[in-house]
């Protein structure tokens, strides 16, 4: 291999320094023996340069050849030294942050607009009169449900009386009751995560379809009290929220056709 095809991008004005037919001919062998690789240097040199050079210089002074050793490639990003597509798949994350909720979210049986609109709701990226507030959008904090507390996507989903008997209606036909959220919830994805832990199998799925489902019923029938003037009613929006269950039902959300079965039974 040719000694200054090692690094020509980590060291491109160190390799410009060096001529051309030496770059082709001479051996990292050859160039390692005796530092031979200084001597091919040439020219005016910059600071950029000088940089480089010593950089490389580092890299290269614990280098040991074993001449009766064969050479191999060594991938570094696996254990073994081989490479596999699973390696560089991990590599090319290497340093990201993990979002904890990310699996629940995009993996919940639910169409791409409410999946979305929980990815939304996990960063707090909804327009709801708080984030309005802070950019004078909007004169008033109230929650439209309720009228009593300030309104933010948690309250609206979890903290709000109204969306507390949502879920209720919504869960009672399916033997969720339990699961509703309590008056000590804050944190939408917290109660979901904690409850959806409680369940496995076809429930476990069931039960995160009707949480999409439910989080973006309530979304919106609030969208419809903002800009079309409806009256709020948990009547109405748990009777969509019925309609609409039983079209994902339809349409291959196994958790959710296994928990009406379920609840036919009972």
């Amino acid at each position: 291999m040719a000694a200054w095809a090692l690094h020509p991008r980590a060291c491109p004005c160190s390799v410009a320094s060096i001529p051309r037919k030496v770059t082709k001919s001479r051996l990292v062998k050859d160039a390692l023996t005796n530092l031979s690789w200084v001597q091919d240097v040439q020219g005016a040199l910059s600071y950029a340069f000088w940089v480089q050079f010593f950089d490389l210089a580092e890299i290269l002074e614990g280098t040991l050849l074993q001449p009766n050793v064969q050479d191999r490639h060594v991938w570094r990003f696996s254990s073994s030294g081989d490479y596999s597509s699973k390696s560089a798949y991990s590599a090319m994350f290497h340093g990201s942050v993990f979002f904890k909720q990310a699996d629940r979210i995009w993996k919940t049986w639910a169409p791409s607009k409410c999946r979305f609109f929980l990815w939304l709701v996990a960063h707090n990226k909804c327009w709801t009169a708080d984030r309005l507030a802070k950019r004078g959008l909007t004169q008033s904090l109230l929650c439209l449900f309720c009228d009593q507390h300030d309104e933010t996507i948690n309250h609206l989903l979890v903290g709000c009386s109204f969306a507390c008997l949502f879920w209720f209606e919504l869960f009672r036909p399916f033997g969720l009751q339990g699961f509703i959220p309590g008056q000590d919830i804050e944190d939408f994805n917290v109660w979901w995560c904690s409850n959806s832990a409680r369940l496995d199998g076809l429930s476990k799925k069931g039960f995160d379809s009707l949480v999409a489902l439910g989080a973006w019923m309530l979304w919106k029938h609030r969208n419809g009290v903002v800009f079309n003037g409806s009256s709020p009613s948990v009547v109405v929006a748990v009777r969509l929220a019925r309609e609409e269950a039983l079209l994902w039902s339809l349409a291959g959300a196994k958790g959710v056709s296994f928990l009406q079965a379920q609840s036919h039974m009972g």
